[in-house]
């Protein structure tokens, strides 16, 4: 909420300092600090604006949004963020939807756990939608009347009901719904199952080459080095299981290891060899993994569709004060949300 009403606040303000028109400072505001391209033709209507200006706003969040698309994976990568941070950081710091999802699938090619946080977090900005729409409608009526200018009347409420976004009330449904764990299959964690058999841990891939999942004598020195820093008996006993088997022994067993990683008792070299440990025994079945393709698929569709469609008379007309204001705009939405990830958000299993 901080950055979606701080960013549409910024915007106004140095668009008013900067002389832009009314019509296109309102516009540009809404793009840029809601969800891109569907929120600034949402708020189009009540702030009067023409097509030119739509177009500026549409051309700037969308360069804006192809950079940050390449540039956020590589960040992330380099700051060794996980798949929650990098996800917060994707939904809240890049401007337009569809680069949301396309960071988000370039920094996890193989799976969708980032994705999904991405998602969440792009669609609580957009539920500030109605309450952007009507800031704006009041806002610019005023600056009007202020310059002495006649306006036509817009009636805000049908404007605000006609672009309320509804499918988020679908997704808050089918969030509670899967919350209870009702469309889980059985003894399902996040997805995945558990397995410890011999013919998973150690196994041959389709080329012949032998792959162990078991631990390695480094790893398990780290694990015994470490050991003594475990205060609670139970997770002592699974860690001394896990040590001698050299996998986790158990589906019980490994909710207690992943409990030992997230409480960051452990080294460096012991948290890794706990989380492949954790990965090891942790499969997907195949139904959902070819649900997450088709998602994936979904998603690089609707790329190409929204986000991708870009040209050179967009960018040509994304030049001057909007772009200028939109990018700085862009870049401190970035880097502030950036911060506030790396120091509030913090990775779970």
């Amino acid at each position: 909420g901080v950055f979606v009403l701080g960013s549409v606040g910024l915007v106004l303000w140095w668009g008013a300092r900067r002389n832009l028109p009314n019509s296109m400072t309102g516009v540009l505001s809404s793009g840029v600090g809601v969800c891109g391209v569907s929120a600034a033709v949402a708020a189009a209507p009540v702030v009067q604006a023409k097509s030119l200006e739509i177009a500026y706003t549409i051309g700037t969040i969308l360069l804006f949004g192809v950079l940050c698309m390449f540039l956020f994976p590589i960040v992330g990568k380099a700051l060794g963020m996980g798949y929650i941070q990098f996800g917060a950081w994707a939904g809240t710091g890049i401007l337009n939807s569809a680069q949301v999802a396309g960071a988000a699938l370039a920094f996890q090619p193989g799976g969708i756990e980032t994705l999904k946080v991405a998602e969440i977090f792009n669609i609580t900005r957009v539920l500030f939608l109605p309450i952007i729409v009507v800031w704006l409608a009041v806002w610019y009526v005023r600056r009007e009347e202020a310059a002495a200018r006649h306006v036509e009347k817009v009636d805000v409420m049908s404007v605000v009901v006609s672009k309320f976004p509804v499918f988020v009330l679908g997704f808050i449904l089918m969030f509670l719904l899967s919350s209870t764990g009702i469309f889980a299959p059985a003894r399902h964690y996040q997805g995945s199952y558990f397995d410890n058999s011999d013919k998973v841990m150690v196994r041959q891939d389709r080329s012949g080459k032998q792959i162990n999942n078991l631990l390695k004598d480094p790893e398990i020195a780290a694990l015994k080095k470490d050991i003594e820093k475990v205060k609670r008996d139970d997770q002592r006993a699974a860690l001394q299981r896990l040590i001698e088997g050299k996998k986790i022994m158990s589906e019980a067993d490994d909710a207690t290891v992943r409990g030992v990683i997230n409480a960051k008792v452990m080294s460096k070299e012991s948290t890794a060899a706990l989380n492949r440990a954790h990965r090891a025994v942790r499969h997907t079945a195949p139904k959902i993994a070819k649900f997450r393709d088709l998602i994936a698929w979904f998603f690089t569709f609707g790329l190409v569709g929204l986000g991708m469609q870009i040209t050179m008379a967009s960018i040509r007309q994304a030049g001057g004060q909007p772009l200028v204001i939109g990018s700085i705009v862009g870049v401190i939405k970035a880097v502030g949300s950036l911060i506030i990830v790396l120091l509030l958000v913090s990775e779970t299993i």
